[in-house]
């Protein structure tokens, strides 16, 4: 079978963009999107490193890593990484516990990707400096792309907070969008979501408000012409 390097098990497209944004050294960056077509890859190819969402529809990660194990004899040695928001009181020793082999947090910087990239895969990776997410986005996708980018994120806060308003799930919606402002460079914004998540619907008005204003913000800034 062909070696294709990372296989990236994540239901969220700006994970995936960025994802194979930042590691075009390594050659393809699959994508799955839940972990049943996870399995099926692993059967279908080897991959150097396998990066898995832990929320995720159907099977969740817990479930999905011990069937990645099982799908092909290569599976049970390659390094398995957990990619979520999920901050148990054990830290990363919590995952391998579970069958993983390591953790990447989420909101994530370009530079804990290489990082990560870099202890488990034989390759030379650029050095990414720190500095800010959103400049850094735009840098490696292109300004048009990353600018859609977080455009998308601004309608999906929209659909978030009428969806909490109408009694949607409010844990769910603030894991999801948590991770994905902060990577995005929203930090603030990232806070809100993840206490949310975490601490339940007291919490919204807090969210609610800090939401509401990033909207406005990014609306005017879009209106007027400036990069998002």
């Amino acid at each position: 079978m062909e070696n294709s390097g990372i296989l990236l098990v994540d239901d969220e497209p700006a994970y995936r963009a960025i994802v194979a944004a930042l590691l075009p050294a390594i050659g393809v960056v699959d994508i799955a999107g839940n972990g049943a077509d996870a399995v099926a890859a692993v059967r279908a190819r080897r991959y150097d490193l396998i990066l898995a969402d832990i929320e995720m529809p159907g099977r969740d990660g817990y479930q999905a890593v011990a069937d990645l194990r099982a799908a092909a004899d290569w599976a049970r040695e390659i390094p398995i990484i957990a990619f979520t928001t999920l901050g148990p009181t054990a830290g990363e020793q919590h995952f391998i516990d579970r069958g993983f082999d390591g953790l990447l947090s989420k909101p994530f910087a370009a530079s804990d990707l290489i990082a990560l990239a870099r202890r488990w895969l034989p390759v030379e990776l650029p050095v990414i400096p720190e500095g800010d997410r959103a400049s850094q986005l735009a840098d490696l996708l292109g300004r048009e792309a990353a600018d859609a980018m977080i455009d998308r994120m601004r309608i999906n806060l929209l659909e978030a907070v009428e969806a909490i308003d109408a009694g949607g799930d409010e844990r769910a919606l603030g894991h999801r969008l948590g991770g994905l402002a902060g990577t995005l460079g929203f930090p603030a914004l990232s806070a809100a979501w993840l206490a949310l998540e975490h601490g339940g619907i007291a919490l919204w008005p807090t969210a609610r408000a800090i939401t509401e204003e990033t909207i406005v913000r990014l609306a005017v800034r879009n209106q007027a012409g400036f990069p998002a």
